[in-house]
């Protein structure tokens, strides 16, 4: 039951980081969220809470970044 409920939680996550990849906050279409690009979907991320999304400090959010941000409570689904 408890890895049901957990495959069901990180389903929702990445279902909710697709939405904003799928939706055109992907301007760009590069596959990456900029600052600006995030901006549109997180009105009050700071710069601080970008840069600790980034978690891998290139620049830009991946899926796999904005999903992991989303699991420790970092930004909201």
């Amino acid at each position: 039951m408890k890895n049901i409920l957990i495959a069901t939680i990180a389903t929702m996550g990445l279902a909710t980081t697709a939405f904003a990849f799928n939706e055109g906050v992907d301007t760009d279409g590069d596959g990456m969220l900029s600052a600006a690009e995030m901006v549109a979907v997180y009105p009050n991320i700071t710069e601080e809470l970008y840069a600790a999304v980034d978690s891998d400090g290139d620049g830009a959010v991946s899926e796999e970044e904005l999903a992991a941000a989303i699991e420790k409570g970092l930004l909201e689904s």
